[in-house]
């Protein structure tokens, strides 16, 4: 009878602790759930955030007159170094800092040269460069190729490498049966590209149903441009595996409000200041994609 009722004991303290280990196991795995899926969308977050802090910035590698260049009152072809990240209708300054400083009009641009009015004499080596910002970095709603409620559309030297790039983020919202996508696209701006390179996926659980709107802008015209002065991203993603207690797909929410594009900021500060030969026009590219 003694050994009896020891082995009850033992077997209720025993199921006592296995339930004990399996609802820590529960807990431990609801816990795994809900920070995988906030870490996805931080992670999403924080690369948009910095992507459209960049969008607008405008930037060249370095690039010099390859020959010396006469004054002239026409269009003239010259030889540069480097034709990376140039376009036709953009501003360059050739020979900064010198009494010979002038902004030339791009009216063509090849492999190795660029075509426009040099109103003054530049010897070879000088310098081009370039200044201001475009004012359109994320592309406003309403305008060409512009943002919507689900995509966000932004170009500009995004990675600070004298690169200009033409970022697109598609947010699809499903439903917890079929979940949606937040997806992103990097193509390079360069004469001759007409199409967005192929997407890649950041998110793959975004919910909300097909009404949701993941994208919100606030915009201020000035001199005949529109400026984005905010982006905010409001998103909703569920977890990757069901609940191991109720088998339900856990769902989180999450807004970032204040997502501020610094160099369009920028632009809208020169607008205001009647400075608009610092505002530089849109690539042709982004007009197409």
């Amino acid at each position: 009878m003694e050994v009896l009722v020891t082995v009850v004991v033992l077997l209720v303290i025993s199921g006592g602790i296995f339930s004990a280990i399996s609802t820590s196991q529960q807990s431990f795995a609801r816990t795994e759930l809900k920070s995988d899926m906030y870490e996805n969308v931080q992670g999403a977050a924080e690369l948009l955030a910095q992507e459209v802090g960049q969008a607008g910035l405008v930037n060249l590698p370095s690039s010099t007159v390859s020959a010396a260049v006469a004054a002239a009152a026409i269009a003239q072809t010259v030889v540069v170094s480097s034709t990376a990240s140039m376009f036709v209708n953009e501003q360059v300054l050739v020979d900064a800092g010198t009494a010979n400083e002038e902004l030339v009009t791009l009216t063509a641009v090849a492999a190795s040269t660029i075509t426009g009015i040099f109103g003054k004499a530049h010897a070879a080596g000088v310098p081009i460069t370039v200044l201001g910002v475009f004012p359109n970095g994320v592309v406003a709603p309403g305008t060409p190729d512009g943002s919507t409620a689900n995509i966000l559309n932004i170009f500009g030297d995004i990675n600070a490498d004298g690169s200009l790039v033409y970022v697109r983020y598609t947010c699809t919202p499903g439903t917890a049966a079929a979940p949606g996508t937040l997806v992103r696209s990097v193509t390079p701006i360069n004469p001759g590209i007409d199409t967005i390179n192929a997407d890649q996926t950041l998110l793959s659980t975004v919910v909300g149903g097909a009404g949701a709107a993941c994208f919100q802008y606030s915009t201020v015209s000035a001199s005949g441009f529109t400026f984005v002065t905010n982006v905010g991203l409001t998103i909703s993603v569920q977890a990757t595996r069901p609940d191991p207690k109720t088998g339900v797909y856990s769902q989180m929410s999450n807004s970032f409000l204040n997502l501020a594009p610094r160099n369009v900021l920028t632009g809208l500060e020169l607008a205001n200041a009647g400075l608009t030969n610092r505002l530089q026009p849109t690539p042709a590219n982004v007009l197409v994609y």
